[in-house]
């Protein structure tokens, strides 16, 4: 019996990713998603960036959610940006974009943002303000600090 509960408590496990600490809240039309995951990786289309990857279930450091949009897009609700991987600073007008994904629907906004990046060793802290509007959705707003694990 006792593996029985084992399996049932594998099963019923919450959120996948790796934790993210801070206190990023999160407006999406009338839903605030809690952002708990996030990572920072290695940007592959611009050498020396890192993109900052904030989610509410499936962000860990084998997530890339700027592939555009793909079939094998994790679901949930996430918001990422890419800024220098090497330097602490502030990107008054960084290209943020926020990710909806369920099933076979995903709906990406993107727009300017503030950024600001405290530190990138040994982990990635900073924050974000971030707001658009979405005429399905309604308003799209960010903001708060985070500090996520460094993945390369």
């Amino acid at each position: 019996m006792k593996y029985a509960w084992g399996c049932l408590l594998v099963i019923g496990c919450g959120t996948s990713g790796e934790p993210m600490k801070g206190d990023v809240a999160f407006t999406y039309g009338t839903a605030k998603p809690k952002l708990v995951v996030g990572a920072a990786v290695a940007n592959k289309d611009m050498p020396g960036q890192m993109l900052v990857q904030l989610g509410d279930d499936n962000v860990d450091c084998g997530t890339y959610l700027d592939a555009g949009i793909t079939f094998s897009a994790p679901s949930g609700t996430f918001v990422y940006f890419s800024v220098d991987a090497t330097t602490p600073g502030t990107n008054a007008s960084a290209y943020v974009s926020v990710e909806h994904s369920t099933g076979n629907n995903i709906n990406i906004n993107e727009s300017s943002g503030t950024v600001t990046i405290d530190a990138v060793m040994p982990r990635v802290t900073g924050s974000l303000t971030f707001m658009t509007t979405d005429m399905d959705v309604g308003m799209i707003a960010v903001s708060g600090n985070f500090d996520v694990k460094r993945c390369f």
